[in-house]
């Protein structure tokens, strides 16, 4: 508990929000999606499940909602999930038209993947993920900093030379694969 605590402090210190960011690409997620107080049917069903949950949900209700929006902000078709989670999937699907697969050995081009890194620790193959993405995919990851190991990951993820984009939001990390953008890093309050 510690170690997340003193990771929270340190995101707090280095983080922004819309202000801070200098990428048009960026600014518009941030204001449009992230920030966006705009209510939603969906939000209803997603309170829905976390009402009737009988174990944990693997992400908070604040960030479920904001999966929910991320994919017709992006105008996302074909997802894959990798988490023991089901519940994710169902989060992703209320409202919006999306093609969810959960098996990597799937040979498709995503518009996203959403890997939950606590629950898929074994999963270590960037290179597999990233060949599974084209140019304007998305890939999110939870548990960012739940453990160092993690936290690695994440890193790696952020130096590989396929991503472009990476936005940290302390719960959940956004890698944007965009060929005509320059490498650049966020770490925004969400």
């Amino acid at each position: 508990m510690y170690f997340k605590i003193k990771a929270y402090l340190r995101f707090l210190s280095k983080s922004t929000n819309q202000h801070g960011v200098h990428s048009p690409f960026v600014y518009n997620l941030v204001t449009r999606c992230f920030y966006n107080t705009e209510k939603r049917k969906a939000y209803i069903a997603i309170k829905s499940i976390y009402k009737k949950a009988y174990k944990k949900i693997p992400v908070r209700y604040r960030t479920a909602k904001l999966l929910n929006r991320i994919l017709p902000y992006f105008d996302i078709k074909t997802g894959l999930v990798l988490t023991d989670s089901k519940v994710i999937s169902e989060i992703l699907s209320i409202d919006n038209l999306i093609e969810i697969d959960h098996n990597i050995q799937s040979k498709n081009d995503y518009d996203m993947i959403y890997l939950d890194m606590n629950q898929s620790q074994s999963f270590s193959n960037i290179e597999l993920l990233l060949s599974m993405v084209h140019n304007d995919s998305i890939i999110i990851l939870n548990s960012i900093y739940e453990s160092e190991d993690n936290i690695i990951l994440w890193k790696t993820i952020q130096e590989h030379p396929k991503t472009t984009v990476t936005i940290d939001t302390f719960y959940l990390g956004f890698v944007c694969i965009r060929n005509e953008q320059a490498k650049e890093h966020f770490t925004i309050r969400a």
